[in-house]
């Protein structure tokens, strides 16, 4: 026999076996299909909508297989229905635990009752003060997860180590509020940092720190765009009069004479508070210059005493600052002095004085408003000051409004229960309860913005304008959302006066930062990354069957085919990966959008085919082994291409390869094995909560290490043995021939 055996050139091509061959647009159904992320095949519960079954689907596999996910659907299309149908399915007799803000734990009660779910809520705000759920392991829900998008938060640190173990869906329509790496530290909670290394990610802490956007990031993060029950939006904008630009000229050139601080960020970072306030109203500049001249009065009884201003307390006085990002990492931390010139106070009673005389005068912006509101259409008035939502009541008294603020809740001037209020603007469960006849509008600051359902408005008005485009979504997510009692949803918008967009450049902001999630591939601006893959599967891979191969005879030349990657554990079969590529004869490929689209829809318009030649599939097998290498070389090699390990994990991998060694004398084979799984953990990718666990575990005595040891996760799984496997196949620009 030996004399019949043939040398193999390549024994990955050996390895890849096309499907029978069939017609290219079967071919081409196929390569698109393969374009879809996985899904879950589990029935949904009779409550979802067709519309959130593939997001249901999507969110189940991808926590089944990296333990953790993150739905982005938009905002109102219904999250919190789709989370539930998860946890049903995940652990339909056990109950779920959920972390909300507080604000929405009374809607995420009425929603699971609703549903006959049992969950065990926890508010965020008790997150922040170590108080989480009393729950065993089991699935996280977290709503409104971007409020975790700062990794230095008390409430990040509680409930990082919290969480490990623990499967998590991460719920926020806004992910990205600032930088890209908001994106990072939500995905941490919830997944690994090398969960995605099989799809060719060493590191996400890595490629997003860059700001690069990862076309894999596809299979972490669930976002269905296209939400037909929704209703449609109209966006209008109500410019200021010349009256309002000549106002506002006057108040941000006498904030700009305010010295305010020899400290650069400081000034800055005071200057923006009040320039604020005064795109709002003229109450909330003159309650910003009170509560300024209070700071000003205590940091000179500080400077008196020899005690300096500390950073909480100017902190405190920004208040709802937390959106706008860079300011706190410029000013200066611990017990150095952050300086404030006490040379404005006089300035500023006078201001303070001028500006409670300015409440009572004409105000165009108001007039705007009032005319706006005389049509009866149910509204929404957002503003970012509680002092405008009184100054509003006062000048608006002959409209009834409902008002709603972070502490307190009324009609005119009675106090209600902020539930009732908000209730009145409320579809869905709850029982909703009956309007006063008379009140159409509902005058709130930012406190309604997020989560809450409140249909019942046909208008959301945005007095005044939020730093980021995350707070202008969640606003306009309270009425434009499933339920909604109209077809139409205005938006209106009131511009900022010139002079004070010139020294805010607030809309160039919202400009700037609205464009950070497409890098994501999140939004309408982030399709070409990686929806564009369910949308082709979606659109052509209706026709798929069983993988095939198929001639197209039009040019250029190359090959598409799509390919998986497969490991088996335990006698577990898992698929790691799965990729379409377009090589071109040169042996250069690509996964680009365009160009794999392009090929689809020339291979869906050519008819039949018949097979090429054996030599010539045998070069499109050769061509097609160098992605798949490639990508085998990162899932099969990442203990050597591993990012740098963290300080804390070094540490903590040092001191268990001494008590290998100790081990390895003593001969203790339990106790290697234990370290040996240890070493793997801390040698691995982590989570943020297995990352500040490292860091506790760095610094404990040798004798608490040692016990530790025992309890650390499992580490990442490291597939030794993978066998890749070739779906449907396209070979381009290759005449038609007969073959036998």
């Amino acid at each position: 026999m030996a004399e019949s055996l043939a040398p193999v050139s390549d024994p990955l091509v050996t390895a890849l076996r096309p499907g029978p061959w069939t017609t290219p647009d079967r071919a081409a159904a196929g390569v698109a299909q393969a374009l879809g992320f996985e899904t879950a095949q589990d029935p949904p519960p009779s409550w979802l909508r067709p519309a959130q079954i593939q997001s249901f689907r999507r969110v189940l596999a991808a926590v089944r297989r990296h333990g953790g996910a993150l739905l982005a659907d938009p905002v109102g299309s219904g999250k919190t229905y789709v989370a539930l149908a998860v946890a049903h399915a995940l652990a339909p007799r056990r109950p779920t635990a959920c972390l909300v803000p507080a604000a929405l734990m009374d809607q995420w009660r009425a929603t699971a009752e609703a549903l006959g779910l049992s969950i065990v809520l926890g508010s965020h705000e008790a997150a922040s003060r170590g108080r989480l759920p009393d729950h065993p392991r089991g699935l996280v829900l977290i709503d409104e997860a971007h409020r975790f998008r700062h990794p230095h938060t008390r409430r990040y640190r509680r409930v990082g180590p919290w969480l490990v173990g623990r499967p998590v869906l991460l719920i926020s329509a806004t992910p990205v509020v600032n930088r890209l790496e908001d994106l990072l530290h939500l995905l941490l909670l919830a997944a690994r940092d090398d969960t995605l290394r099989c799809e060719g990610v060493i590191s996400l802490r890595e490629s997003l720190t860059r700001g690069e956007g990862l076309a894999a990031l596809g299979r972490l993060i669930v976002e269905a765009r296209c939400v037909t029950d929704q209703p449609t939006r109209l966006g209008a904008t109500s410019h200021p009069t010349e009256r309002e630009v000549l106002v506002a000229r006057d108040s941000v050139t006498f904030l700009a004479g305010l010295q305010l601080s020899r400290h650069r960020p400081t000034a800055a970072l005071v200057r923006s508070v009040l320039q604020r306030a005064a795109a709002s109203s003229p109450a909330a500049l003159t309650a910003a210059l009170r509560r300024y001249r209070k700071l000003l009065l205590h940091a000179r009884d500080a400077r008196g005493s020899g005690h300096p201003l500390s950073r909480r307390e100017l902190r405190r006085f920004t208040g709802r600052l937390e959106d706008q990002l860079v300011w706190w990492e410029l000013l200066p931390r611990g017990a150095e002095e952050i300086e404030l010139d006490l040379n404005d106070l006089g300035a500023i009673d006078a201001a303070v004085t001028a500006g409670a005389a300015a409440e009572s005068a004409e105000d165009d912006k108001v007039e705007r408003l009032r005319e706006l509101l005389s049509d009866g259409a149910p509204s929404l008035v957002f503003t970012s000051s509680r002092d405008t939502v009184r100054y509003l009541r006062g000048r608006l008294a002959e409209l009834p409004m409902a008002w709603c603020t972070g502490s307190r809740a009324g009609l005119g001037h009675s106090l209600l229960p902020r539930r009732t209020v908000l209730g009145w603007f409320r579809e869905g469960p709850g029982s909703p309860l009956p309007r006063p006849e008379r009140v159409c509008h509902l005058l709130v600051t930012d406190v309604a913005a997020e989560g809450l359902d409140l249909q019942r408005a046909a208008r959301v008005v945005h007095y005044d304008l939020p730093w980021t485009p995350m707070r202008l979504e969640q606003r306009e997510g309270r009425a434009i959302r499933l339920g909604s009692t109209h077809g139409t949803v205005s938006v209106v918008r009131f511009a900022p006066p010139g002079p004070v967009e010139r020294a805010l450049r607030l809309e160039h902001t919202l400009a700037r930062k609205a464009a950070l999630p497409s890098i994501a591939g999140l939004g309408e601006g982030g399709r070409s990354l990686w929806r564009w893959r369910a949308d082709l599967a979606e659109l052509l891979g209706g026709k798929a069957g069983h993988a095939g191969a198929a001639v197209v005879p039009r040019d250029p030349p190359g090959v598409l085919a799509a390919f998986s990657l497969h490991a088996t554990a335990a006698g577990r079969e898992f698929r790691l990966a799965g990729s379409v590529v377009w090589i071109s004869p040169d042996g250069s490929w690509t996964e680009n959008e365009a160009t794999i689209a392009a090929r689809l829809a020339a291979a869906i318009e050519c008819g039949d085919s018949t097979q090429p030649s054996p030599a010539r599939l045998r070069e499109a097998l050769c061509l097609l082994a160098a992605p798949i290498r490639a990508r085998l070389a990162v899932c099969q090699g990442t203990r050597w291409v591993a990012p740098s390990l963290a300080p804390s994990a070094r540490a903590v991998a040092i001191r268990i390869q001494a008590e290998i060694r100790a081990a390895a004398r003593r001969r203790d084979l339990a106790a290697l094995e234990v370290l040996e799984r240890a070493l793997a953990f801390a040698g691995g990718g982590h989570t943020a909560g297995e990352t500040m666990l490292l860091e506790r575990l760095a610094v404990l005595s040798d004798g608490e290490f040692a016990r530790a040891l025992c309890r650390v996760p499992d580490p990442s799984p490291r597939w030794t043995v993978i066998e890749p496997r070739l779906g449907d196949l396209l070979l381009f620009g290759l005449p038609v021939e007969t073959g036998k």
